[in-house]
C-alpha cells in the first residue's frame, strides 16, 4: 500500500535544444550546456493528481482484480465518478500510463530500463537535486528528469526488482547485490551503509552480442589484430583480457569466442551471467555465495570436467588467479581465458606477482589483451566522447627465469587505431605447429582470412551467421 506520496517525481522541462528525439524520451542540451535524458511520457504531477493516483492504486490493491489495462481503466473511471472528480482526455491518458507502470512495473524507471542505448542507471540520493543518472553509450553520463522523494520509495523499487531472486533491501540488510532476471547487475544501499543517502546502480545486460566484425567497425580492434587472434585461438593459445571497469572486456571476449571452432567443449565459470556463445557444447557454472560456492571453487571444478576451453568471467582475487593459472599449468584442454582488472601488460605481471603467482607460472598465459576507455575531448565543439579501444596485445615470454612482454600490437593515438608493433616470437611457433606451415605460408593464410573478414564487413551479419560462415570457411 502507498502512503500519502507516490515516492517519485519528474522535473519540468527547461529551455533546451533537442539532441535526440523519440516517442518516450528526448536527449536535451540545456542552456547551461548540461545534457539531460528527459522522460516525456511522465509529466510532473500536481498534488491533486498525485493524491488521485495513490487512492486508485490503494483501491486497486485492496481488490482481487488483475492489473490489466481494461481493469485499471475501469477502476480509474469508477473512482472519478464516486468522488466527483473531473479529468480531461490528456490527464486520463497519462494517469492511466502512471497507474499501469506503478501496478505492473517500476513507474517511469521502466522507460529508462527498456532503452538499449543505456548501459548504466544510477541513483545517488533523494530529492530534486539528486535525480537518477544514466550512462548513454553515445553521450556518457547525464542526469534524467526523474527523482525519488523518499528512502521508502527507493526500497520499494529495489525490492520489486529483486523480488524474484529472494533479496530484500531493509534496515536489517542495508546493502544488496543481485543479478536481475534479464542478467543486469543490481547494487543498492541505504544508510548507514550509504552515508550520502539511498542509492542504487544497475549495470544493464545487453542481449545484442558483438561479432569481431563489429569490434573492427567500432575501431575497438583492427582487421590485422582480429586475423592474428583468430589464428592464435585456433592454435590453442590462452588469453587474459585486462582493462578498467566498463572498458568492454567481457564484450570483446564474447565476440572473440566466435572465432573458436564449433566442436570444442567449453566450460564457463561466472559470478554474473554475461557470456553467451554460439557453440552447442557449453556448460555454464555460476557462483552461489549463499551456499559457499565461490569462483575459486568453480575454477577447480572445471579441471574434472574435461573441457577443451575454460572461460572465467572475471578474476578478482589471489586464489582465483592462482586457480586460473593452475588450469594452464595442468595442461587442461586447449586454453583458458579470463578478464582481469589492470591497465597494461606490465601491471598484470606486477599484480600477479603481488598475488603470489611466479613469473615462470604466469608465462603459461600466451597472450595479454588490454582494453581501456578514456575521454576524447573536441576543443572546438567542446564535446566529450568516451572512447573504448584495445590498446595492446602482447605475448608473455619466459627468458632466464624472468617474464618478458613482447608487444605485438599497440594503439597509436595519432592515427587513432591499433597498429602492428612487432612480430610474434612465441605464438608464431604455435601457429606453425598447428597449421603445419612455414612463416611465409602463415602470412598467406592470414591474408586469405583478412579478405574474408573484409567481405563480411560490408554485410549485416549476426553472431550466429558469422559463426557458421567461419566454420564453413575452414570446414572445421
Amino acid at each position: 500500500m502507498l502512503g500519502k506520496d507516490i515516492g517519485w517525481g519528474t522535473l519540468q522541462k527547461e529551455a533546451s535544444s533537442i539532441i535526440q528525439e523519440t516517442e518516450k524520451w528526448d536527449i536535451l542540451k540545456e542552456e547551461s550546456g548540461l545534457m539531460r535524458y528527459f522522460l516525456k511520457r511522465f509529466p510532473k504531477l500536481s498534488r491533486p493528481e498525485q493524491s488521485l493516483l495513490i487512492e486508485v492504486i490503494n483501491e486497486f490493491q485492496k481488490g482481487s482484480l488483475d492489473a490489466t489495462p481494461k481493469n485499471i481503466k475501469k477502476c480509474l473511471k469508477q473512482h472519478c465518478i464516486n468522488n466527483f472528480v473531473e479529468i480531461n482526455k490528456e490527464q486520463r491518458e497519462y494517469l492511466l500510463l502512471n497507474l499501469e507502470s506503478c501496478l505492473n512495473g517500476l513507474g517511469p524507471l521502466d522507460d529508462v530500463l527498456c532503452n538499449k542505448e543505456i548501459e548504466e542507471i544510477a541513483l545517488i540520493g533523494i530529492g530534486e537535486q539528486k535525480p537518477v543518472f544514466i550512462f548513454h553509450k553515445n553521450h556518457g553520463w547525464m542526469p534524467t528528469n526523474l527523482y525519488f522523494r523518499s528512502q521508502q520509495a527507493v526500497c520499494n523499487t529495489v525490492n520489486r526488482m529483486a523480488q524474484g531472486i529472494g533479496r530484500r533491501l531493509s534496515f536489517q540488510t542495508p546493502s544488496i547485490n543481485a543479478v536481475l532476471p534479464d542478467g543486469s547487475r543490481l547494487h543498492a544501499a541505504i544508510p548507514p551503509v550509504a552515508f550520502s543517502g539511498p542509492c542504487f546502480t544497475i549495470r544493464k545486460f545487453s542481449k545484442d552480442y558483438f561479432t569481431p566484425l563489429q569490434l573492427i567497425k567500432n575501431n575497438t580492434l583492427s582487421l590485422d589484430a582480429v586475423v592474428f587472434l583468430w589464428m592464435a585461438l585456433e592454435s590453442n593459445c590462452s588469453m587474459l583480457i585486462a582493462g578498467s571497469t566498463g572498458s568492454g572486456k567481457t564484450t570483446t571476449l564474447n565476440a572473440l569466442f566466435s572465432l573458436v571452432p564449433k566442436s570444442d567443449r567449453i566450460i564457463v565459470a561466472e559470478e554474473t551471467p554475461e557470456i553467451s556463445l554460439p557453440h552447442k557444447h557449453v556448460v555454464k557454472l555460476n557462483v552461489v555465495k549463499e551456499q559457499g560456492v565461490g569462483m575459486h571453487d568453480l575454477i577447480m571444478q572445471t579441471l574434472r570436467m574435461r573441457p577443451d576451453r575454460i572461460i572465467v568471467g572475471e578474476v578478482r582475487h589471489k586464489d582465483e588467479l592462482s586457480a586460473f593459472v593452475d588450469t594452464l599449468l595442468a595442461g587442461q584442454g586447449k586454453g583458458s581465458y579470463c578478464t582481469f582488472h589492470s591497465q597494461s601488460t606490465e601491471e598484470v605481471v606486477k599484480r600477479a606477482s603481488t598475488y603470489g603467482v611466479s613469473e615462470m607460472d604466469l608465462a603459461s598465459i600466451d597472450l595479454v589483451l588490454v582494453q581501456r576507455r578514456w575521454d576524447k575531448i573536441d576543443l572546438k565543439s567542446k564535446q566529450r566522447i568516451e572512447a573504448r579501444h584495445v590498446t595492446e596485445i602482447s605475448e608473455l615470454l619466459s627468458c632466464n627465469n624472468e617474464i618478458r612482454a613482447n608487444k605485438i600490437f599497440e594503439f597509436d593515438h595519432k592515427k587513432e587505431k591499433l597498429v602492428k608493433k612487432s612480430n610474434s616470437q612465441g605464438i608464431v611457433n604455435k601457429m606453425a605447429q598447428c597449421f603445419s606451415m612455414k612463416p611465409a605460408q602463415l602470412e598467406k593464410e592470414g591474408l586469405k582470412r583478412a579478405r574474408l573478414l573484409s567481405e563480411l564487413l560490408d554485410k549485416n551479419v549476426s553472431l550466429e551467421d558469422f559463426f557458421v560462415i567461419l566454420n564453413d570457411s575452414n570446414k572445421r
